[in-house]
């Protein structure tokens, strides 16, 4: 069951996307809300209700249009770098297009009230490396390990983050994923172009946009879910996926793993975010609890599990991985990346999993009735990993 305050925030997003009134009263704390919002990354999206309700005091909308105006000033700086980046691809004839950010936020009621972070980009595979190269000659400086995730190179430039992707991050690495990529790179051969505020951009067309929108929110379920990212998919929905286009994308859902994540997504959206129901009835088979358990999970989260504090790394560890075998591959990976001894001394790599494992005990014995905390985590990450099969099965 969603909190007082959860329930005000989905209210008032629900306002903001889909019309109708917030009630103010003095169960409201601004100030809780507020900071939800932004834990959440959508902080900006409610400006016009607040802003044109008189019954909000004035100290309130002051504090949202300091918070609209920043979203503004980034907005425009993102579309003025993206344009940059559009204009360097297309003179040197690499097709590209323009993955989530206003990829996203050309579905939303007020695009500019969309939070924005990275620019990503697809590129073809045979495009990859000469495109990292061109923005390397171009001032674009490398952010991170080259490539080392095998799917994308971070560069940045004036301050603004650029990923440029050959695939999308953590697919599957079977006949789901294949087909996955094959949808988005069948896409970026007819690649839409699409305008917001006198800037022209490349997209994906509507289905393989969709995918990649549903495959952001796979992509982080386990690790921290926020609004963000469902508040994304449901834009897309309300634009692009009524029940007559929704046979259209089914096998491709079907194909990718994805049908159960679509179902309860869009049905919690409709629950606690006021999608319309009406020529959106494909995901009623949803089960309702599951849609309830994912709402609370993605309040309890935050972006990216940014309301996840110390005392939440044990549950959110355990909620990760689907078995005792899986945890400790994890736990090991882990201490090789984490122990210093073992970057000295080679033949201790073999125990890195007991640096994971002695980080996590210490911590443990430091919290409050630990072996009580212990069992808790355990019931809960369970219960959490029940779910996540739900949607991910």
């Amino acid at each position: 069951m969603l909190s007082p305050n959860d329930a005000s925030m989905c209210d008032i997003l629900k306002a903001a996307f889909m019309g109708g009134g917030f009630p103010v009263d003095g169960n409201v704390s601004w100030d809780i809300l507020s900071r939800e919002l932004a834990v959440q990354t959508v902080a900006a999206l409610p400006t016009d209700v607040v802003l044109g309700n008189p019954a909000v005091p004035a100290s309130i909308k002051k504090q949202w249009e300091n918070t609209a105006w920043v979203h503004a000033v980034r907005w425009e700086q993102i579309l003025y770098a993206q344009d940059e980046l559009v204009r360097l691809m297309a003179d040197n004839g690499i097709p590209m297009a323009v993955l989530k950010g206003t990829a996203a936020a050309m579905y939303y009621p007020v695009p500019r009230y969309r939070s924005m972070g990275d620019i990503d980009f697809l590129v073809r595979e045979e495009d990859y490396r000469k495109a990292f190269e061109l923005l390397r000659d171009h001032g674009y400086a490398l952010a991170e390990p080259e490539d080392s995730e095998d799917y994308h190179y971070a560069v940045e430039k004036d301050g603004i983050v650029f990923e440029l992707h050959r695939r999308l991050a953590k697919l599957p690495k079977d006949a789901a994923g294949n087909f996955l990529m094959e949808q988005v790179h069948a896409g970026l051969a007819h690649a839409e172009r699409r305008r917001l505020e006198g800037y022209g951009f490349p997209v994906l067309p509507w289905l393989p946009n969709g995918l990649v929108l549903l495959q952001h929110i796979r992509q982080h379920l386990r690790d921290g879910l926020g609004l963000r990212q469902i508040i994304d998919w449901m834009m897309y929905v309300d634009r692009e996926l009524d029940d007559g286009k929704y046979p259209l994308f089914r096998e491709a859902l079907r194909q990718t793993r994805l049908e159960p994540l679509a179902l309860h997504a869009t049905r919690m959206c409709q629950m606690y975010l006021g999608l319309r129901e009406e020529g959106i009835s494909w995901c009623a088979s949803a089960r309702q609890e599951t849609c309830r358990a994912l709402m609370e999970y993605i309040m309890e989260q935050g972006n990216f599990g940014r309301k996840v504090g110390q005392e939440g790394k044990g549950l959110k560890a355990l909620n990760r991985h689907k078995s005792g075998m899986h945890l400790l591959a994890w736990m090991q990976k882990q201490g090789r990346r984490h122990w210093k001894a073992a970057h000295k001394h080679p033949f201790l790599r073999h125990f890195a999993f007991l640096h994971e494992l002695g980080w996590y005990l210490s911590w443990l014995l430091r919290r409050k009735n630990p072996f009580r905390a212990l069992a808790s985590d355990i019931r809960d990450s369970r219960r959490r990993r029940r779910m996540f099969r739900r949607l991910m099965s």
